[in-house]
């Protein structure tokens, strides 16, 4: 890439929130940016898929490995590592001369992250290698160089060694059973037992795959966050979603366990309300329906601990039910009589006027029956 070029290249595919420091994840994404030409987003796109094909976070170790392998970058022998940067670049200048690319990998690298990109710049047959970004790495060791050729096909000066590895026959599992307030289910593609708990619990409130889960994830802060399990990424997608954040329940001034939680929410939420929960403070959890009955999905039995926080989200808006319709006032006073209308006498209590003829009513109290004027009715007695 000539070096008029850099600069405004920089300015687009950098990272989106132009941190000066860069993570691990952050670090090879720039990487592969600088040396493909790749957008922050689609290097990003390229993680992801490597990450759904393993099983694996995106920021695990042999997830960069393979996505830099289908990027066409060669792992090189370890004795073409152990060197400094500079040393490395005198290298590349006597070396190579055909726009071979170059990510290393630092060790140690607090401020930068772990991975660099190293790219020829320059103009004529033999352009020199320079570290652009970061430009203060030159003294820091190697543990890992990778490099690209033109025509994608590996010519390595320094072929790395393969060794021999077996297929893996044993997998993890579970020893956790179904109950009354678990179902047992690993949403990961290769049923890895990792620290993936934000990837599963996504994938099951949402009933999508593990791998679509990761992408939104990573979509939810417009591919700035590197590190997709943290907080900040999981509650802007549940956010975005129209999740509601809902402080722990207690009882008796205790915080409640998945299976108190899963018992009381029965009548608290609509049917097929969905709820992402945390479990104690490390631990995240999808709480769905099964059967009518809500049921913690883990891939261990969590329903003994504490639901610190979590978020709902309803079929529909949720809507109040509706008030009762209040009772007719009563008027305070008598304006007329009919018959079948009960009235309150001070001394024989609720009555029933049984008939009516000129100015007089007859009145049935509780064991006896009075005649009483009608106007003496109206002026003293009170509706029932």
């Amino acid at each position: 890439m000539p070096e008029k070029q850099y600069r405004p290249y920089q300015k687009t595919t950098y990272h989106p929130y132009r941190l000066n420091r860069l993570d691990t994840v952050g670090s090879v994404l720039h990487s592969v940016c600088a040396t493909k030409g790749e957008t922050w987003v689609n290097a990003y796109e390229k993680l992801i898929d490597a990450s759904g094909e393993l099983g694996l976070m995106p920021q695990d170790r042999k997830t960069i490995q393979k996505m830099l392998g289908d990027l066409g970058f060669f792992l090189q022998s370890s004795a073409f590592a152990k060197r400094t940067v500079s040393e490395i670049i005198e290298e590349c200048d006597q070396i190579f001369h055909d726009g071979e690319v170059l990510i290393l990998k630092l060790a140690g690298s607090v401020k930068y992250g772990c991975y660099v990109p190293l790219v020829p710049f320059g103009r004529g047959a033999h352009p020199s290698y320079r570290l652009h970004y970061p430009s203060d790495e030159l003294d820091s060791m190697v543990t890992e160089v990778w490099i690209a050729w033109e025509d994608g096909q590996d010519h390595s000066v320094k072929p790395r060694r393969k060794r021999k590895s077996t297929a893996k026959t044993a997998v993890k599992e579970s020893k956790a059973v179904d109950n009354e307030a678990l179902i047992v289910f690993n949403e990961n593609p290769n049923d890895n037992l990792i620290g993936d708990c934000a990837v599963r619990a996504v994938a099951g409130v949402f009933e999508i795959s593990w791998k679509e889960a990761v992408r939104k994830l990573a979509a939810a802060q417009d591919y700035a966050g590197t590190f997709i399990n943290r907080t900040t990424n999981i509650e802007a997608l549940l956010r975005k979603e129209g999740f509601q954040e809902f402080d722990a329940i207690r009882r008796n001034g205790r915080i409640l366990t998945g299976r108190q939680f899963c018992d009381i929410i029965h009548d608290m939420f609509q049917a097929g309300t969905k709820i992402y929960a945390y479990v104690d403070h490390n631990h995240a959890v999808a709480i769905l329906v099964f059967d009518d009955d809500y049921k913690i999905v883990d891939t261990w039995d969590s329903t003994n601990h504490l639901i610190t926080k979590y978020w709902a989200k309803y079929p529909d808006k949720p809507q109040r039910p509706a008030r009762p319709p209040k009772p007719a006032e009563k008027p305070e006073k008598l304006t007329e009589l009919t018959v079948g209308m009960k009235i309150r006498h001070g001394t024989y209590g609720i009555g029933e006027i049984i008939g009516i003829s000129d100015a007089i009513a007859v009145v049935q109290f509780e064991g006896v029956e009075k005649k009483l004027g009608t106007a003496w009715i109206l002026a003293n007695c009170k509706p029932v």
